[in-house]
């Protein structure tokens, strides 16, 4: 169809030219020769400008660094240009032309450019590089007005085109909005992001000079949250994302050109970065957003108090603390120790080892997402087996002393006889011969046993001591610290 309509054109002014000769002027009243007035010189794109100048002309030649580079039917071409200093240079151009009538039904007293639209339509662009010869056209007939003064400018790329954001975070808030967290090197001045619901997507552009947009934008820094506000994005025609169905996100910063002569804001032309990798998100209410343990520590023997942030929005939500049981890092299941409403929890009764914890916001039935978890070292001072110290009496006694740590209930302690087999000599001849519990009544702690004819040997008696401290939990699972063993010959 382009073709065809080229080859219309061709004909079109070739007859024209031979036999109906156009008039030369528009309205009769412009100087179409007049110096041309460069007004507007912006970027368009990676190493692409646009330019614009006042003038009445048909036809413009424009010139980059001496060279012609275009010619043009508007007041405005597109150019390829690289980075650095260029001249640019506009001359006006007339087509010299008789008469004002066509038997093709043409009105020829229309200048040239709008007699090739009338045929091309809009497939004609202002930044094509016309063959006026292509069209007949003999450079005998061409008439140059005066040039345009050389421009100089300084091109270098904005960086903004080749950048390519990146999304933090997606969250949902009590309003039921999607509020997107990404970053912004570039101060930018237009964000516009895609939303996709399976393969439907929608674009919406937030400006940060318009007021409608502005009160759904914060900027930190680098870092930019934009709250995709429902009833915005319905009278923008966009997808409204809804709880509980996945969509998927990207971000394009934007960037008004500016004007390299004036150094003003350019409205018209937006530059845009690359669209940042796709972010998956799944809107969830707002109070089951996982809870963020702030604080996480050991605050006594068997003691873990856990803190957290959680923001309800003043609704009647709960916690639930979950103590997570795993094996060489496998997770083996998980124990639900209490709930409250407040945002602090105090896990009693722990053993010494790495406990780890996590907690959920509950409200009524329904459950919201897990924090993160956290690890705690427990490291109980009561657990370390105690320093047992043996002093034989007379009578057949021993006095056993030691010190009680805080916390414990009693002290549990075994002896064992030695039966003088010839096992003695890896030490397996030992036989249980008494067992009792000490209640602890003081820190410094003793206990005087007694044993009878029946352990005298020939070398004597052979005892041994086992002591372990004990405690309960408040559930009355009974604990025990490490065991302590000495040994005694009595001569």
């Amino acid at each position: 169809m382009r073709r065809t309509a080229w080859l219309l054109v061709i004909a079109l002014i070739a007859s024209l030219l031979i036999g109906f000769p156009i008039h030369a002027f528009a309205d009769g009243t412009d100087d179409w020769s007049a110096e041309p007035i460069i007004t507007k010189i912006y970027e368009s794109g990676k190493e692409q400008i646009i330019l614009e100048w006042e003038g009445s002309a048909d036809f413009y030649y424009v010139y980059m660094d001496g060279k012609k580079v275009a010619t043009v039917n508007l007041n405005y071409a597109i150019l390829n240009v690289k980075r650095g200093r260029h001249q640019l240079q506009i001359l006006p151009i007339q087509i010299e032309s008789k008469g004002n009538s066509s038997t093709f039904g043409f009105d020829v007293s229309l200048p040239l450019p709008k007699v090739i639209s009338a045929v091309l339509g809009d497939e004609l662009e202002a930044s094509a590089n016309l063959d006026l010869g292509a069209l007949g056209i003999d450079p005998k007939n061409i008439l140059q007005g005066t040039r345009s003064k050389i421009f100089t400018v300084n091109y270098n790329s904005t960086q903004l085109i080749d950048s390519v954001p990146e999304i933090l975070s997606a969250a949902t808030d009590f309003d039921d909005n999607v509020v997107l967290s990404f970053v912004d090197k570039y101060d930018s001045d237009s964000y516009g992001i895609a939303i996709k619901s399976g393969k439907d997507v929608t674009y919406v552009e937030f400006d940060c000079f318009s007021p409608t947009c502005t009160e759904w934008i914060n900027k930190s820094n680098a870092n930019v949250t934009i709250v995709l506000n429902r009833d915005f994005l319905k009278s923008q025609g966009c997808i409204v994302p809804e709880l509980g169905q996945k969509y998927s996100f990207t971000v394009r910063l934007g960037e008004y050109a500016v004007n390299l002569i004036s150094g003003e804001t350019e409205p018209t032309m937006l530059l845009s970065s690359k669209d940042s990798k796709a972010f998956s998100y799944t809107p969830t209410a707002a109070w089951k957003t996982a809870p963020e343990i702030s604080y996480a520590s050991q605050t006594a023997d068997g003691q873990i108090t856990l803190q957290w942030e959680h923001d309800a929005n003043n609704l009647d939500c709960e916690y639930e603390v979950v103590r997570i049981d795993r094996i060489l890092g496998v997770k083996k299941g998980e124990e639900v120790l209490g709930r409250t409403k407040e945002h602090q929890f105090v896990v009693n009764d722990l053993m010494n080892g790495k406990v780890a914890f996590a907690v959920v916001p509950v409200m009524l039935m329904e459950k919201g997402e897990i924090s993160d978890e956290v690890s705690v070292e427990v490291s109980n001072s009561w657990v370390v087996a105690p320093e047992l110290s043996c002093e034989v009496l007379l009578d057949k006694k021993v006095r056993l002393a030691w010190t009680a740590a805080f916390g414990v209930e009693n002290y549990h302690i075994t002896a064992y006889a030695g039966s003088g087999s010839l096992l003695r000599l890896v030490n397996l001849d030992y036989k249980m011969y008494q067992e009792l519990d000490v209640p602890v009544t003081d820190e410094k702690m003793e206990y005087i046993f007694e044993y009878g004819d029946e352990l005298v040997m020939d070398n004597g008696v052979r005892l041994r001591f086992e002591i372990y401290a004990v405690r309960h939990s408040a559930k009355g699972t009974e604990q025990r610290s490490s065991v302590t063993k000495q040994t005694i010959q009595i001569q």
